[in-house]
């Protein structure tokens, strides 16, 4: 009996170091977790070591500017494309293709469904595509192509970006 009870004794032994190691490695988790995450050590210029505040290096640019989407959107692409594209009645059809492939590119291949609804809106796209847009579309004009050149040309750009052919609704 006696050496039962030493046995238990060992083992309640046991288990308490055990939980106490337990809960120190719960409390080092949760004091990590207290850290200072936007400070670091870091090296300075001289060579001495530094806290280094990360947020306040960051560079914070503007995200977004309505203006120069407006001004890009509707003054330069939009106005472009109008005053390149054939005019009238008989060239509706392929200027909606092109518009089509320009506005899948714009809103990073989002196609109309079968009710005709895309689901998002070129006019929101990201400055940097609406820049891309506006180079393809310069190119175009410079190289004084057709309108089945730019719809190839927005067509392959699309594929590019595996925003898909416009067969594949």
């Amino acid at each position: 009996m006696e050496n039962q009870n030493k046995k238990r004794i060992q083992e309640d032994q046991e288990l308490a170091r055990k939980q106490r190691e337990q809960e120190m490695e719960r409390a080092a988790i949760l004091m990590k977790a207290d850290e200072i995450k936007e400070e670091t050590l870091d090296f300075g210029v001289d060579g001495q070591i530094e806290l280094k505040n990360e947020i306040a290096d960051l560079m914070l640019e503007q995200i977004d500017n309505p203006e120069e989407k407006y001004n890009l959107y509707y003054n330069v692409v939009n106005r472009l494309l109008r005053k390149h594209l054939p005019k009238g009645e008989a060239s509706k059809e392929a200027r909606d293709l092109i518009y089509e492939e320009k506005n899948t590119f714009l809103t990073r291949g989002h196609r109309k469904d079968e009710r005709g609804v895309r689901g998002a809106d070129g006019r929101m796209a990201y400055i940097p595509d609406i820049t891309e847009l506006v180079n393809v579309i310069t190119a175009w004009i410079t190289s004084r192509g057709t309108m089945f050149d730019l719809y190839l040309k927005l067509r392959d750009l699309n594929e590019a970006k595996g925003y898909g052919a416009p067969d594949e609704n």
